[in-house]
């Protein structure tokens, strides 16, 4: 280098064990790529922008960096983030929870999570909850420290939340239908069946509550916290064999562009076209003239909705490469939809020539998504569905093998919906699967 070349800064932002081998780290989150095959050691140093929830800045405010307060004990963010232990958890759940429970969510709206928990100390408790859970199945630690804190920060969480359920104007903020719904999706992914479907119906009454209120779709803020009510509430419908949806985003589908949608990860069309299915699909007499009919049309719908692009903004976000992933995995929905509809609703053997290809269309949208990807996590009712049709082997490899790379991000609901998916191998039964599962009494929510 010349004595006049100015010399590359170096970046710090990258994973520790990046900065620790003094290599160029590529920032993907949680786990980057250099460290996709060893991710217990890609750790980023926690930067969060602290926006106000009841207001609205012209520019995103500079960042606070957590790190500097962990070595400062008498400095806090917030009164009910004081500990170390919670300090930590917030690390983890801002730089490793969060961009696997949002893989393609706005900065915004992850941005506003965190500075509403900051002032909010049940939701605050809730998502430190998550984070414990989280961590503890990144580092294998499902029994110790982790799950101790989880039970200690949940606990915290529902009674702080009880509480706001007692006061008419705390009910109605959407930090608290936030709390219901972080609780609901903990319960998911940490397996907690008997008590999620309580905490998604309270979710359910909250939100209706709030939304009744003038104005409140305008806020970005709320619409994505509908939409990850409606993504949990949808594959609830389409997974369990008794689940009803209660269809609350479907009133508001129309004011929404016919674009990939960043939160669900499939175009909000398909809402009530999922909805339906679900619905059809749990009728006992589902050969009838008029359902024949439906199904019919539901299928010439979703082959409609299967030319939706990506909106532009995910690319100044998150770069071409999601871009490019998400298109896939909105086919990968719109196909599993119509292999729902094969198979559920108009009752096609799994050799019928509909059926395979509507299982070789999902394969070949999941072999556009990089085996690691965070993509993957919106991806799980495709992949299961997938894999419960198939009867051909190298089929059933190839995702046995993707839902087994998915367990590296810490998600309990893959690790448990890949060990179900063998029992259902194992049984050879040649009922569906959700009929398989709900005879055995075990419920699968695909989420």
């Amino acid at each position: 280098m010349s004595p006049t070349q100015p010399h590359p800064q170096r970046r710090r932002d990258g994973c520790s064990e990046c900065r620790r081998k003094k290599v160029k780290c590529d920032l993907r989150k949680p786990v980057c790529s250099r460290c996709a095959r060893y991710p217990k050691g890609c750790i980023y140093t926690l930067s969060v922008s602290f926006v106000s929830p009841k207001s609205r800045p012209a520019k995103t405010p500079d960042p606070i960096d957590l790190s500097i307060l962990a070595n400062q004990p008498c400095l806090t963010l917030s009164p009910f983030l004081s500990s170390t232990e919670s300090k930590f958890f917030m690390h983890v759940l801002a730089t490793q929870t969060a961009p696997v429970f949002f893989p393609a969510a706005p900065k915004l709206f992850v941005d506003r999570l965190i500075s509403a928990a900051l002032d909010t100390p049940h939701l605050l408790y809730a998502l430190l909850a998550s984070a414990c859970s989280h961590h503890g199945r990144l580092i294998g630690d499902s029994t110790g420290t982790s799950r101790t804190a989880c039970l200690k920060f949940t606990n915290r969480a529902i009674s702080g939340l009880n509480s706001a359920l007692n006061e008419p104007t705390q009910m109605l903020q959407p930090e608290t239908a936030m709390t219901a719904m972080t609780l609901c999706t903990n319960d998911v992914c940490n397996g907690n069946m008997h008590v999620w479907r309580m905490h998604l119906a309270g979710v359910m009454r909250l939100l209706t509550a709030f939304l009744e209120q003038p104005f409140n779709m305008a806020d970005s803020f709320t619409l994505c916290l509908v939409k990850w009510f409606t993504t949990l509430d949808v594959l609830a419908g389409l997974s369990s064999s008794s689940s009803i949806t209660h269809g609350l985003l479907e009133h508001f589908v129309e004011a929404f562009p016919s674009e990939v949608d960043d939160i669900c990860g499939y175009s909000l069309e398909l809402v009530p076209v999922l909805t339906r299915i679900g619905q059809l699909a749990h009728q006992t007499d589902i050969l009838s003239h008029q359902n024949v009919q439906e199904a019919e049309m539901l299928d010439l719908t979703l082959r409609l909705l299967l030319d939706r692009t990506v909106p532009s903004s995910t690319l100044t976000t998150h770069g071409p490469e999601l871009v490019h992933e998400l298109h896939h995995t909105h086919l990968a929905f719109v196909h599993c939809a119509l292999l729902h509809l094969h198979r559920r609703v108009q009752g096609l053997p799994r050799d019928h020539p509909a059926v395979r290809d509507d299982i070789q269309n999902i394969l070949t949208a999941i072999q556009h998504i990089r085996p690691f990807s965070q993509a993957n996590i919106l991806i799980l009712w495709p992949v299961f569905s997938a894999g419960c049709e198939t009867t051909v082997t190298a089929e059933r490899d190839l995702i046995h093998t993707r839902m087994t790379n998915m367990r590296s991000l810490g998600m309990g609901n893959f690790t448990r919906a890949r060990d179900m998916l063998e029992v259902f191998w194992a049984s050879e039964s040649p009922l569906p699967w959700d009929a398989y599962f709900a005879q055995q009494g075990l419920e699968l929510v695909l989420f």
